[in-house]
């Protein structure tokens, strides 16, 4: 089976951890454990068993997931090796060579490469510029499942724009899955991680009776290290995916659910999303006193959510090679616009240290400036 590269991820594990600043991460600082868990909670830990586990994981952690969806059970929620699993698990689940995939761009790019590899036809729509907000593009979405559909893709709160659909889009989506009885697959991982003191994203989950959401503990929960994530779909359809996840991963490690049934409990859920909010908050005044600096030279829609800003340049280069001699000259990484289809951009990380954020930019201001 041919695969495209995943240009995203593979330029991120060749260089995340070798820069002295990495500005291409779009989740939320991690607490330590001596942080995160009280007394009692870390000696719990410090007593697992160290054997198999729920291979879907366990009743526990379901439990708490479910309690982030209305009306959903824990047989509707699958524990995966991240977001990524979860998609990866859906989409093998789901569609078969000619199906078509209909997906949204910009995007994360995984879903839309691993579509192709199964042999589906990928068609894309859009979200377009709508005076200073992204919206969803009907009229793409319409030529998309124009002939149908096996399954339709979205991000919300989407990732790199930052950009939250409103009631009317999400119901365009709802209506043209159900017209073309689609699967809706709907990523939605940084839910919660909302900034300017917005509600929290409404879930696609309850809208419409094929839809699945996958999430993980990465973004707006914090603590990617985790490598937690999950599905929540008809039981049915998570029964066929735990079949295949047998191929996979099999199942998660004890330590890793027992921490991320903590995290995710209610109570403890709404913390971190507020701290997280805090640190995104902070960290967005820094980048609109950084992008107001250049008269125009820069520019972005601000972001209604999640740990990044897609930043827009105006200098004759592309961003991939940008991004390259920001690395090289500054060992300051960012994830290049043309990674998501869409080149003129960087997408810059804000989850991070507010001091280490403020460095980044002084040292791509160095680069931007010999432009």
């Amino acid at each position: 089976m041919k695969i495209d590269t995943f240009e995203l991820e593979r330029n991120q594990s060749l260089y995340e951890n070798s820069v002295e600043i990495n500005l291409t991460e779009s989740g939320v600082e991690p607490m330590t454990l001596a942080e995160l868990l009280s007394p009692e909670e870390l000696d719990a830990l410090l007593n697992l068993r160290l054997g198999y586990n729920y291979t879907e994981g366990t009743p526990e952690l379901r439990a708490a997931i479910a309690s982030w969806y209305p009306d959903t059970g824990i047989d509707e929620v699958l524990v995966t090796t991240g977001a990524a699993e979860a998609n990866f698990l859906m989409c093998w689940a789901l569609l078969e060579p000619g199906d078509t995939f209909a997906g949204m761009l910009p995007n994360f790019m995984q879903m839309q490469g691993l579509a192709s590899a199964l042999g589906a036809r990928v068609q894309p729509f859009g979200l377009r510029l709508d005076g200073n907000a992204w919206r969803l593009d009907r009229a793409a979405l319409d030529a998309a499942v124009a002939e149908g559909a096996r399954v339709i893709a979205v991000c919300n709160p989407n990732n790199p724009t930052g950009a939250v659909l409103d009631e009317a889009d999400m119901d365009a989506l709802v209506h043209a899955a159900r017209a073309c009885d689609a699967w809706l697959l709907c990523d939605e991982i940084y839910r919660g991680a909302e900034i300017d003191g917005r509600p929290e994203t409404q879930s696609f989950r309850g809208r419409y009776a094929k839809t699945i959401v996958t999430s993980s503990t990465s973004k707006s929960i914090a603590h990617a290290g985790l490598r937690i994530g999950w599905a929540v779909a008809p039981a049915a359809l998570v029964t066929e995916a735990v079949r295949r996840q047998d191929y996979t991963t099999i199942g998660t490690g004890p330590i890793n659910q027992y921490l991320a049934s903590v995290v995710l409990s209610p109570a403890r859920r709404a913390q971190l999303l507020t701290r997280s909010r805090a640190i995104l908050g902070r960290n967005m005044e820094i980048i609109d006193a950084w992008v107001a600096r250049w008269n125009g030279r820069l520019r972005y829609v601000r972001p209604s959510a999640g740990g990044m800003v897609f930043v827009a340049y105006d200098f004759p280069v592309n961003s991939t090679q940008l991004s390259e001699r920001i690395r090289a000259e500054q060992s300051v990484f960012v994830v290049a616009g043309d990674w998501f289809g869409m080149d003129g951009h960087l997408r810059i990380g804000t989850g991070g240290h507010a001091q280490e954020l403020e460095e980044g930019l002084r040292r791509i201001d160095r680069v931007l400036a010999a432009l």
